[in-house]
C-alpha cells in the first residue's frame, strides 16, 4: 500500500487533529466524510438580576418602542434613552427578541432556577438554595459536537469569584454536570494556545516545528494534486482538504495581539470585585480571537455569579452590590433599606452590560472573514439575561440580543415579541442557524425538554 493510500493525521495549535482524505480514484473502496462548510460561530454572555423594562415598577427603559424594523436611527436617536441604544451602531445587524419564557417552576430561588433552564430548556432538580441542576446538557455543547467535532468541548468562561453563591450555572455537559468555568483570561490563552507550561524557549520550539510539519503537508498535497489519476470528484475534495490545510496554517501562526496579552497579563487577581469589567473585556478578546484562528466554534461568559454583587463603578464611584440595586434595598431578601435612584442605577448598569457586549461586536467586526465580510457575519453573539427584570424577578421575560448573520441564516435588523414562549424555540432558532439537523437531517425543533412545545422564534431565519 503506498503511503498516499493510508490517512494521515496532524496536530496543530489547540490540538486541532487535521486527518489527510481517502481518494477513491486511488483506493477503490475508500470512505467519504461530509464536504466542509462555512465555519459558523457562537458566543453566549450571561448577565444576571434583570433588566429595567415594561412589566416591572420602574417602566420601560430597556427596548426600543417599536416592534418590527430596526435602524441605526431607531436605536441611537428615536430610542436614545433606552439601553439598547448603545447597540446602535450595529442596529442593522441584530435580532432582538423580547419576552422568552423559562418555562419551569421556580419554587426557592428564582436566581438557582433560572439559570440552569437559559442554555438547556430543560427542567432542574429542585431543593433549595443553591442547589437545583439542570436536567439535560447546555446548547454550547451540543453545538459543539458538530462545529468543534467529538471531543473538543466549547469554550466556557466566567467573569466572577469561585467561592461565591450559584457560581458555574450557565454551561451544562451533561444533566446535572456543571460545565466548569475558566476565570482567568491569561491561563485560557495559555491553554488554547497548547503551551501553557512549556518555557520561552520551548514555545519558539515548538511553534517553529508546527510551520515546518505544515509547510511539509502542504509540499505534499501540491504533489498529490498531479497525480494523473485523480478523478475530478478526487480533485474537488482535495480542494475542501486545502482549504483545511489553510485554516491549520491560521491555527498555527495566528497570535493575540500583543496588547491584548499584555492586557490579560495584567489582571493579576481576575476574580477580584475590583477587575470585573476588564476581565469581561479579555474574555471578550479571547473568544473572538479563538474563533478567528478556528481553534473554537463555541463559547459562554458568565458575568458575575448566579445574583450578580458586583459592585461596578459609575462615573467614579463604587456603586452597592448589583443584586441589592436589582432588588432596590440595601440587602439580598425582601426587607431592607430604600436604595435612592436604585433604577437609574440598574438602568445605568443595563447600559454598561450592553456596553460590555458591544466590545464583542467590536472584536469580531475586526476580523475579516475568509468568505467577505467580517468574522461578525459569520457569528451569532448573543446577549441574554436569565430574567427579565430587578422586582419581581419575573423569569418568562427574559431578553435575548443576537448580533451577526451567523453565515446569513437569520433576519436581523427587527424586534421581535416571542409572547412568553419558551426558550427552547430560541435555542432550536440558534441550532438551526448554525447548520446543525436532527439524525435525520430535517431542521431542529426539539432541543431541551420534551414536554416543551416545539418549534422556533417564528420570522427569525432566513
Amino acid at each position: 500500500m503506498s503511503d498516499w493510500s493510508r490517512r494521515r493525521f496532524l496536530t496543530g495549535l489547540g490540538g486541532v487533529t487535521l486527518a489527510l482524505p481517502f481518494f477513491e480514484s486511488l483506493l477503490p473502496r475508500a470512505a467519504w466524510g461530509q464536504g466542509m462548510t462555512r465555519h459558523r460561530f457562537l458566543m453566549v454572555v450571561r448577565a444576571g438580576n434583570g433588566i429595567v423594562q415594561e412589566g416591572s415598577e420602574a417602566g420601560e427603559r430597556f427596548w426600543p418602542r417599536a416592534l418590527g424594523a430596526l435602524t441605526v436611527a431607531d436605536l441611537k436617536t428615536t430610542n436614545a434613552d433606552r439601553a439598547t441604544s448603545v447597540l446602535g451602531d450595529y442596529a442593522q445587524r441584530l435580532l432582538m427578541v423580547k419576552n422568552v419564557r423559562l418555562p419551569f417552576a421556580r419554587n426557592s430561588c428564582g436566581h438557582a432556577e433560572a439559570i440552569p433552564q437559559l442554555l438547556t430548556a430543560q427542567n432542574h432538580t429542585g431543593g433549595t438554595s443553591n442547589s437545583p441542576l439542570a436536567q439535560g446538557r447546555s446548547v454550547d455543547w451540543h453545538l459543539s459536537d458538530t462545529l468543534n467535532g467529538a471531543g473538543n468541548a466549547p469554550l466556557v468562561f466566567m467573569a466572577g469569584p469561585t467561592n461565591t453563591y450559584i457560581g458555574n450555572g450557565l454551561s451544562w455537559s451533561a444533566a446535572q454536570q456543571r460545565a466548569a468555568a475558566e476565570r482567568s483570561p491569561l491561563s485560557a490563552y495559555m491553554r488554547l494556545t497548547g503551551l501553557a507550561s512549556a518555557p520561552p524557549e520551548v514555545q519558539v520550539l515548538v511553534a517553529n516545528r508546527r510551520k515546518s510539519v505544515n509547510d511539509l503537508v502542504r509540499t505534499q498535497l501540491r504533489e498529490l494534486t498531479g497525480k494523473p489519476q485523480l478523478s475530478t470528484r478526487d480533485k474537488a475534495r482535495l480542494e475542501q482538504h486545502l482549504a483545511a490545510v489553510r485554516d491549520m496554517e491560521l491555527q498555527m501562526t495566528c497570535d493575540l495581539e500583543a496588547d491584548r496579552v499584555a492586557a490579560a497579563q495584567a489582571i493579576t487577581q481576575p476574580e477580584s470585585n475590583d477587575v470585573r469589567p476588564q476581565v469581561v473585556r479579555s474574555f471578550m478578546d479571547l473568544a473572538a480571537w479563538a474563533f478567528n484562528c478556528r481553534l473554537n466554534h463555541v463559547a459562554t461568559l458568565q458575568v458575575g455569579h448566579g445574583n450578580d454583587g458586583t459592585q461596578y463603578t459609575l462615573n467614579g464611584t463604587k456603586l452597592p452590590s448589583f443584586h441589592w440595586i436589582s432588588h432596590r434595598i440595601y440587602a439580598d431578601g425582601a426587607d431592607g433599606e430604600a436604595i435612592p435612584d436604585a433604577v437609574e442605577l440598574h438602568h445605568q448598569i443595563d447600559r454598561m452590560h450592553l456596553g460590555f457586549f458591544k466590545h464583542l461586536l467590536d472584536r469580531l467586526d475586526g476580523y475579516a472573514s475568509p468568505n467577505g465580510g467580517t468574522l461578525l457575519d459569520d457569528c451569532a453573539a448573543v446577549w441574554n439575561n436569565d430574567l427579565g427584570n430587578g422586582p419581581p424577578h419575573d423569569a418568562s421575560t427574559t431578553p435575548w440580543i443576537i448580533a451577526g448573520g451567523a453565515g446569513g441564516t437569520l433576519r436581523t435588523g427587527q424586534v421581535i415579541d416571542h409572547q412568553k414562549k419558551p426558550v427552547n424555540q430560541m435555542l432550536n432558532t440558534l441550532i438551526n442557524a448554525m447548520g446543525v439537523r436532527k439524525s435525520d437531517g430535517s431542521p431542529t425543533d426539539d432541543f431541551g425538554d420534551a414536554t416543551l412545545a416545539k418549534g422556533v422564534v417564528t420570522n427569525s431565519l432566513v
